[in-house]
């Protein structure tokens, strides 16, 4: 009976969208999410990703509906062996090293691998990928993606597309899912060395009523400092004046409308709103960097059910289904570490 409830409410919905931004190891809290989403019925057509939401997105769309969960557990499990594998050889190799030090004219030369190596190669990360995505699927355009990538040499930011560019486990690994990844070649251009940040993304999209959720991976403050809150915050302001304008116009009398001064004023009218659930991983500021390079089981486990967690709480909440308010053209809820916060 819930979930009828809530499938009637998702109902007045047109568009249901997913921005998954990067955060490494964190990542595996946006597959718990991802999951949970699956298990509740709710289904993005929508997505954009950047860093490993890049991956996380692309699973998703490159996956039908009774298999996405399954695949976003292979590929986490999988990049936990290859992390502590990796992390396995470079103890021992440190462990010889220090060993040898003595012998070494300048030791300087062969210090371990430093913090932003990347925990697995980047041969590796692509053959996880291509075996966690049908990129045939992901390519029909069943589920709009959006990949943000950073261009390595001008750090201008742009998105690929698969309502336009065929995508392939490249075009992933060109949004640096993955700290210290070598830059990838793609038209010419090199791409890497940190990601773009989408929810911005959904202005490309036509206007439709839109159920977002945004997955942040880290943000120290309610409300939000992150650069995903902030966008937030921008996309408020604007479509909430796109809804006033729209509203003037309704008032406007006919003979107003048809003046060419008021028309273009009113083109910049909506009449679809959106409702955007941001979840937080609120794991706490100490030890972050760590946090963000801990592949073990046990962590990813526990990011994992956080995400699920999360969900729960936010599907617990019918409030999110209600219609924005007539003046606002997004109305923001925020659930932080399974606590739902006041909406905005």
């Amino acid at each position: 009976m819930e979930r009828g409830r809530r499938q009637q409410g998702l109902a007045r919905f047109e568009r249901i969208a997913l921005v998954l931004s990067g955060c490494q190891a964190l990542g595996a809290y946006q597959a718990g999410v991802c999951a949970a989403l699956e298990q509740g019925g709710i289904r993005p057509d929508w997505i954009a990703g950047s860093g490993i939401g890049a991956v996380t997105g692309a699973i998703v769309a490159g996956n039908p509906p009774h298999r996405r969960i399954a695949a976003l557990r292979r590929f986490w499990q999988e990049l936990s062996r290859l992390a502590r594998r990796r992390a396995g050889w470079r103890r021992r190799w440190w462990s010889t090293f220090a060993g040898m030090r003595r012998l070494i004219a300048d030791p300087e030369d062969l210090l371990p691998a430093s913090p932003g190596q990347p925990p697995v190669a980047a041969a590796e990360l692509c053959e996880l990928i291509n075996n966690a995505v049908d990129f045939g699927r992901l390519n029909s355009g069943a589920v709009r993606l959006m990949l943000g990538v950073r261009d390595f040499r001008t750090t201008a930011e742009r998105f690929f597309d698969n309502d336009r560019d065929v995508l392939t486990a490249d075009h992933i690994l060109a949004a640096a899912p993955l700290a210290g990844l070598p830059p990838v070649a793609l038209g010419g251009r090199r791409y890497g060395g940190g990601s773009a940040v989408s929810v911005a993304a959904l202005d490309r999209a036509p206007p439709a009523d839109t159920l977002c959720f945004v997955i942040d991976g880290y943000d120290p403050s309610p409300g939000g400092t992150s650069r995903a809150a902030r966008e937030i915050a921008a996309m408020q302001r604007t479509h909430d004046l796109r809804r006033m304008i729209a509203l003037l116009g309704e008032r406007l009398p006919p003979a107003a409308r048809r003046e060419a001064d008021i028309r273009r004023c009113l083109a910049e009218g909506r009449e679809a709103t959106m409702t955007i659930l941001r979840l937080v991983h609120d794991d706490g500021a100490a030890g972050l960097a760590a946090k963000v390079t801990d592949y073990s089981p046990a962590a990813l486990t526990a990011r994992w059910r956080a995400g699920e967690s999360d969900v729960l709480a936010s599907l617990a909440h019918p409030r999110w289904l209600a219609p924005p308010p007539r003046l606002a053209g997004i109305v923001v809820h925020e659930v932080r570490g399974g606590v739902v916060a006041s909406q905005r």
